[in-house]
């Protein structure tokens, strides 16, 4: 059984919303100097502007925690759901691969 979400959050406005807003030591600059990310990427990032790498991932696992992959799931989630909001797939027929010759 797949769980669908309804508009999963960009990574960026998770990371806004659980490590910076609640803290006021915290800033995208800090978390950006902290993992080695240039500060104008994360900006993009934090404004939804940019998508996350693998790299960005690991490195934000290792600086905010969680897994590389964790980090990348919401990504991919994400980008699935905007897919789907632009994309009508009911067109598009199956192959039937047990009449395939």
């Amino acid at each position: 059984m797949t769980l669908k979400q309804h508009n999963p959050p960009h990574p960026g406005e998770l990371i806004q919303r659980t490590y910076i807003d609640p803290f006021d030591e915290i800033t995208g600059n800090k978390i950006a100097d902290r993992s080695g990310i240039a500060r104008s990427a994360f900006d993009r990032l934090l404004n939804g502007i940019s998508d996350m790498s693998p790299e960005m991932a690991v490195r934000l696992s290792k600086v905010l925690g969680g897994s590389a992959e964790s980090w990348l799931t919401l990504q991919e989630s994400h980008d699935l759901w905007r897919a789907r909001q632009s994309f009508d797939a009911k067109d598009l027929e199956p192959i039937d691969f047990n009449k395939v010759a």
